[in-house]
């Protein structure tokens, strides 16, 4: 199928997301049968018209181990690089990470 033609100037948009929401917007995008950057536009353009509120951080993000700010920062770390855990937090990222809370 070929794309459409962009009408009028456009910009290369680069950004690092996390990934939970790149793969439900792909998803929905798949959905929807369009293109992912045209569900991105829609997103923005409806954002930009006050149609969508704001959600606080609190409620916009599942409360799972991976939130943690200092495990965060050590999955941040290039591949290879020494991951410092206690017992506790090892084995709540083994449950979060296989599905058993």
């Amino acid at each position: 199928m070929p794309r459409q033609k962009q009408e009028g100037p456009t910009r290369q948009l680069y950004a690092a997301i996390r990934e939970d929401l790149y793969l439900a917007a792909k998803a929905r995008s798949t959905e929807l049968r369009i293109p992912l950057r045209e569900f991105l536009e829609r997103a923005i353009e409806l954002a930009l018209d006050g149609e969508s509120r704001p959600v606080p951080a609190q409620q916009r993000r599942e409360r799972t181990v991976w939130n943690d700010e200092y495990i965060s920062m050590q999955a941040e770390q290039p591949v290879g690089s020494p991951v410092e855990l206690t017992d506790e937090e090892a084995r709540a990222l083994a449950r979060d990470a296989f599905g058993n809370h």
